[in-house]
């Protein structure tokens, strides 16, 4: 029974990090497809490098002047 438990504990650890990437909103699209497939390769690495890289706030879109001719 034991080693049912250290198993499912196991399995929690690993998918931990996925769950984190998949309901952050600091990336959208295809860069998150790609944050994804990394964390299920390497697990809490992946997670760490996520959460320095990424910013906080998300991507933000620069706004265009109009210029007034």
């Amino acid at each position: 029974m034991s080693e049912l438990m250290l198993l499912v504990f196991a399995v929690c650890l690993y998918i931990v990090p996925i769950g984190v990437v998949a309901g952050s909103k600091r990336s959208k699209g295809h860069e998150k497809n790609g944050w994804l497939i990394g964390t299920l390769f390497f697990s809490w690495i992946a997670l760490l490098l996520y959460l320095s890289m990424i910013p906080k706030e998300g991507r933000v879109k620069a706004r265009r002047s109009k210029k007034q001719e």
